[in-house]
């Protein structure tokens, strides 16, 4: 891999961790949601600093070439995210629909006093 491709990557996922960091600061993302996304970012810094990591990995899977390997662990990657968020989702829209009757009964008890 040439140095400036090495250096791109190293300063992508370095921009990348660091928009991380600043939207938990600013609280656009609770730390407990963007642990996953920090994780992320630490590896896109480790497999920039060691380009070789992914090939040994790649090589170690059986895959033919490393791009392979790269697109089929992202796609592995932001899956497992998808189905946590519609886990989540679905968490989330049972706790609306409970609060929501909860409300209808306190109201309809208001009402009848």
């Amino acid at each position: 891999m040439s140095p400036i491709l090495r250096i791109e990557m190293l300063l992508f996922s370095l921009l990348f961790f660091i928009y991380i960091i600043r939207s938990i600061n600013k609280n656009i993302f609770l730390l407990k949601n963007a642990i996953r996304w920090l994780f992320i970012s630490a590896g896109l810094v480790i497999f920039a600093l060691f380009p070789k990591l992914p090939e040994w990995f790649a090589k170690l899977l059986g895959f033919e070439t490393t791009s392979n390997f790269l697109i089929i662990a992202a796609i592995f990657v932001l899956l497992f995210i998808e189905i946590k968020n519609s886990a989540l989702l679905s968490k989330q829209q049972n706790q609306l629909k409970l609060l929501i009757q909860e409300l209808s009964i306190l109201k309809d008890k208001k009402e009848k006093k």
